[in-house]
């Protein structure tokens, strides 16, 4: 009999694909979250009924909807799958959906573009290797050009036959939930129809000519609060504001806001778009929103355009105050609650670990180690030992630097030698490397420059914490179980750093606070220029390095460091150490206590980094310098 150790219940089997799923989506939305975000401003600002009325800024309102959301989707989807060129045919296909509907399809680009990439990428795979030499562009550009206009066409001639069928569902199922006196079960079908951005269809062409017909012989009419009603919605962010991950998470706050006092819903759908699993919140606080309305006689006099919370307390008749304010706050609660449930059991959709393994996935090594037959062909196919582990950032200088030095310690320990550890940008991956070891946010950029299929891929998110490689150690452990290894080398001594000339006490500024993150970069670079170590274009380097990534390595540690291209403004090596004993605080809400900025000539920054990793590896160390009262304290604690 075989049996599949370690493969879990079905129910866990339903969980992952749920997860990895919901991390596809995350993955085409949440990268252009911002510009939802920006646009909900602009709407909320400048549309006739909007806080600023402008009739020529309301002109950019519509077309950045329709046209330029599912451009980028489409774009972003496509690049997650091939790269450039992959984002490129995502966004010629997505341009068929978009011309070949009259409502907004962010949609049909969430379809048209990945497939296409997928498409274009199996086509590479195909021809690879088999093109003549210099005939490499000709057969690129041709190949993307017929595939993507294929898919364009397509897009163009089945998106509109396809709306109308959903349309006609939709109006079905509205008309049998109303004649059947089964009002909660609407939600059932505008809670998934608001984050395809069918609401304005189903609310102006469906549910608001039944709801004047019964405003006029009523007075109100509850299908003007199936799509408007603001508090399941608002109760979704707030889940995901309080227990969402990343950039979602940071951004819900200022959704809330333009979605409840501005009434521009539609910057909340790229939150459910991005964890699909989230549309059961809005849709069981909906349901509740409307039994309750159906029970205390709610109802509001006409359509709330904006749907904001203040337009519908001015479209709420007298006899319906208490059953709206009720029945939008139940809403609210409910979908709240429910959203905290399904954040915490199933994940935020950004947060979800898939590691590929070669050209596999798992869910993760330990997963991947325990699974009997399975596990035994795998491991056949790759029984080859890991050999080079490249750790890599956004730039290539600094946080993976330090990642590197602690996983040479790691690997030092575990007697796991001959290993070649190297950090790198995401950008310039070796195709030679046997595991690559970055942030979740660049695992994509990283395979794309990897090419190899060969390498396997594991996300970290805290370069300076031990725990955070335990999956690589036992992936690491896995492979090279049989494999004869050398000494690692050891790291350079802190006295070789820490001589007076790269880290001394005058680079050292004590008892600092900031009022942000960039304000404590500014610092950190400027004493770098003040000892001569760097040109203060350094700083701007510094600061842009922090906007593309986070300067935060972990364990309230940050290091502030160039780009790539930085190193024309490094004159020689240096440290800077600023303590901040109240901490400045990230975006994602991580805390630095301390900034070390870092200028390394001719990559003498490696060496650096792994002498203050060494340090600042343990926590208590970090504590030590914050609490430090004197610039000697803190050179003692590099010195040890």
């Amino acid at each position: 009999m075989e049996m599949n150790i370690g493969e879990g219940s079905s129910s866990s089997g339903v969980l992952a694909k749920i997860r990895r799923f919901g991390g596809f989506m995350s993955g085409m939305v949440m990268p252009n979250l911002g510009a939802f975000v920006g646009w909900g401003i602009m709407a909320a600002l400048f549309i006739p009924n909007g806080w600023l009325p402008n009739e020529q800024l309301n002109e950019l309102v519509g077309p950045i909807l329709n046209y330029v959301f599912p451009l980028l989707i489409g774009y972003t989807a496509g690049y997650n799958i091939h790269g450039q060129r992959g984002g490129v045919i995502g966004l010629f296909a997505s341009m068929g959906v978009v011309v070949g509907s009259d409502i907004t399809m962010i949609s049909g680009a969430m379809i048209m573009g990945p497939l296409a990439a997928w498409v274009l990428k199996k086509f590479d795979q195909a021809i690879d290797g088999k093109i003549k030499p210099g005939f490499e562009m000709f057969v690129n550009n041709f190949s993307l050009g017929i595939i993507g206009a294929i898919f364009t066409i397509i897009a163009f001639l089945t998106v509109g036959p396809t709306i109308r069928g959903l349309v006609a569902i939709l109006t079905a199922g509205v008309q049998w939930a109303t004649d059947n006196r089964m009002i909660p079960a609407l939600s059932i079908f505008m809670a998934p129809a608001q984050v395809l951005f069918l609401n304005n269809v189903v609310n102006h062409g469906i549910l608001a000519p039944i709801g004047y017909a019964q405003a006029a012989e009523l007075g109100k009419s509850i299908m003007f609060l199936v799509d408007t009603n603001n508090g399941p919605l608002l109760g979704t962010l707030f889940s995901i504001a309080l227990f969402g991950k990343g950039k979602s998470k940071n951004t819900a706050p200022m959704a809330m806001f333009i979605a409840g006092i501005a009434g521009i819903g539609e910057v909340y759908f790229p939150f459910v778009l991005g964890n699909p699993i989230m549309v059961f919140a809005t849709m069981g606080g909906l349901s509740v929103s409307l039994y309750l309305q159906v029970l205390l006689g709610g109802g509001l006099i006409g359509v709330a355009s904006p749907g904001s919370l203040i337009n519908i307390a001015l479209m709420t008749p007298k006899d319906a105050i208490f059953a709206n304010f009720v029945s939008i706050l139940a809403g609210f609660i409910v979908s709240t609650l429910i959203g905290m449930f399904l954040l915490k059991t199933f994940g935020s959709g950004e947060e979800a670990k898939e590691y590929s393994v070669g050209n596999r996935k798992v869910k993760s090594v330990a997963d991947f180690a325990k699974r009997s037959a399975k596990q035994t062909s795998l491991l056949k196919e790759m029984d080859a030992a890991v050999q080079k582990i490249v750790v890599a950032c956004d730039s290539g200088m600094g946080s993976s630097a330090m990642g590197a030095s602690v996983l040479k310690n790691l690997l030092k320990k575990e007697n796991l030698a001959g290993i070649t550890v190297l950090n790198s940008s995401a950008n310039k991956i070796d195709s030679d490397a046997d595991l690559v070891i970055t942030l979740d946010s660049l695992i994509e950029r990283a395979k794309i420059s990897g090419a190899n299929d060969q390498i396997a891929y594991i996300p970290i998110n805290n370069f300076l914490k031990e725990s955070d490689y335990d999956e690589a150690i036992a992936f690491v452990k896995e492979r090279n179980q049989h494999a004869q290894v050398e000494k690692i080398s050891e790291a350079p001594e802190a006295a070789a750093i820490i001589d007076g000339k790269i880290l001394n006490e005058e680079n050292i500024l004590l008892n600092q606070s900031f009022a942000n993150v960039e304000e404590a970069i500014v610092v950190s670079g400027q004493i770098l220029v003040d000892k001569g170590y760097v040109t203060k274009d350094y700083i701007d380097q510094m600061i842009e390095r922090n906007q593309r990534l986070p300067v935060y390595v972990g364990n309230h540690v940050a290091i502030p460091h160039g780009l790539e291209e930085s190193r024309g403004a490094i004159k020689e090596s240096g440290v800077s150490v600023v303590q901040v004993p109240e901490g400045v605080a990230f975006p994602d809400g991580e805390i630095a206590y301390v900034f070390i900025g870092i200028a390394g000539k001719n990559n003498s920054h490696l060496e650096i980094l792994s002498v203050i990793t060494s340090s600042l590896i343990d926590e208590e160390n970090v504590q030590r310098i914050r609490r430090a009262t004197t610039a000697k304290e803190i050179m003692d604690v590099f010195a040890k």
